[in-house]
């Protein structure tokens, strides 16, 4: 083998001049039109980071996507509390006059059949604020006049500021609550704990919206001192975020409502529809939104289920939920629906005789996005998610496709069922006859296993990955 070739000196002429390495830092002016090409574009996740600050990045994915592949949060939860309630008898409470109390709260809780419609109304009313005659009147006019760029600014600004000022209460009570929760995080330093949870009684004051700007520039001065502190955390900055962003949501411009109103007035024709708003306004400040028919007969099930997290909080022998299982029902209410969830969401537990039923249901008013085939159609369709868990049944899925009048409907159940059900498709068509629906599909089968929103809702999935956007 031939023996390889060493160079050990550098092959120049020795009589050329060895020019020194020249300096590699950076002086000239960086050349904008010299960008090299993107070779890798940004995960997902740190696109996603600015919209998830309360949650960490890590736990972002898994907190969403289990939601999203359990259709039964708030139903699972509402069963687990009820398990609760054969157990409270056995609590070494005291107070009676309280435990009767709870006892009376989880009565309240199940609702008889003859009541689900009342109390779907209420839960649909509750979804948003923008409800009655007022907001009807509004929608009206841009829909009569579409593409007036001027209506629909000033109808916005109105609705701004209309926002802001029913929801100065609000909005104070929140900082309260950051407050509160930053005096008792930081207990170990008295002074600066004292101070914070002095000023959270302050923002609950009677005069608060009078002295915001000096209980604002409290709150600023007293966040400065806190991130000086050793106990100052990152769990605690967030919640600095949160208390700064409520405080930036506060308007203390008493003529904001009235400049809006002015600016929506001259927007609108006719000296009657100028009136008709004035007095809707004036109705709506003064007496709020308006409420379905019989709504303050009977308490909401979120109102009562509220209730029942509260009264833990106010005695702390009493635990009716670990404090796991409780951050799991806040989060089942707060996050359904949510961005993530563009959906309408009921839950209604009922009592029917010695059966109880827990039901849980979502909806898409824009069901045709969930169905390819049925989308070349251009009708508006209602796309329906019913899931039960009946004591002594089991888990039962029932999926609804309303499109003109017409009912696609499809049964999962236990497998011991089916052909009980299957019996029923005579009757269902004959029951609807009277009314202007008819069903077209029916379908039963088993249920194999519990199916996710995603599986239902086949539209979730990109509304939750993009921005819908046609250029």
């Amino acid at each position: 083998m031939a023996d390889i070739l060493r160079i050990t000196t550098p092959l120049v002429n020795r009589t050329q001049s060895m020019e020194p390495k020249g300096d590699m830092s950076l002086n000239g002016q960086f050349d904008l039109q010299q960008i090299a090409k993107v070779v890798k574009t940004n995960p997902q996740t740190e696109l996603l980071g600015q919209n998830n600050g309360m949650v960490e990045r890590e736990e972002t994915s898994a907190l969403l996507m289990n939601m999203l592949k359990d259709p039964a949060v708030a139903n699972a939860t509402l069963k687990n509390i009820f398990a609760l309630q054969e157990m409270i008898k056995l609590l070494p409470v005291h107070n009676r006059t309280f435990t009767e109390e709870i006892e009376q709260l989880f009565q309240q809780l199940m609702i008889d059949p003859e009541r689900i419609a009342g109390e779907l109304q209420r839960q649909e009313f509750d979804s948003s604020s923008f409800k009655g005659e007022l907001f009807d009147f509004l929608r009206a006019e841009l829909e009569a006049r579409p593409g007036q760029s001027d209506l629909q600014s000033a109808t916005l600004n109105f609705l701004r500021s209309l926002t802001l000022t029913i929801s100065k209460n609000e909005i104070l009570g929140s900082v309260s609550n950051d407050l509160q929760f930053i005096a008792g995080s930081i207990a170990p330093s008295k002074a600066l704990s004292a101070a914070f949870a002095q000023l959270a009684a302050e923002f609950r004051m009677q005069d608060a919206p009078d002295n915001f700007t000096d209980l604002k520039a409290q709150a600023l001065a007293l966040f400065g001192r806190l991130e000086d502190n050793l106990l100052f955390s990152p769990k605690l900055e967030k919640v600095v975020s949160m208390a700064l962003y409520n405080l930036s949501r506060f308007n203390d411009n008493p003529h904001y409502l009235r400049e809006s109103t002015a600016m929506l007035l001259s927007q609108l024709h006719g000296d009657d529809k100028r009136e008709a708003l004035m007095r809707m306004l004036h109705s709506f400040l003064e007496n709020g939104p308006e409420r379905p028919e019989g709504s303050e007969e009977r308490t909401s099930v979120m109102d009562v289920l509220a209730k029942i997290l509260e009264s833990q909080l106010r005695d702390e022998d009493l635990v009716l939920v670990n404090s796991e299982k409780m951050e799991k029902i806040i989060h089942s209410l707060l996050s359904s629906p949510c961005n993530f969830t563009p959906l309408l969401h009921y839950v209604v537990p009922v009592q029917y005789q010695d059966t109880q039923a827990f039901a849980e249901i979502w909806i898409n008013p824009q069901g045709r996005e969930d169905d390819r085939r049925r989308r070349a159609s251009g009708e508006e369709a209602v796309h329906m998610l019913l899931v039960f868990d009946i004591s002594g049944i089991g888990h039962m899925e029932l999926e609804l496709y309303v499109q003109d009048k017409m009912v696609d409907f499809a049964l999962l159940c236990p497998p011991a069922y089916v052909a009980a059900y299957q019996t029923m498709e005579a009757d269902l068509r004959r029951s609807i006859r009277s009314t202007e629906y008819q069903f077209g599909e029916i379908r039963f089968d088993k249920l194999e296993r519990p199916r996710s929103l995603m599986d239902v809702f086949r539209s979730l999935p990109y509304k939750r990955t993009g921005v819908d956007v046609r250029i």
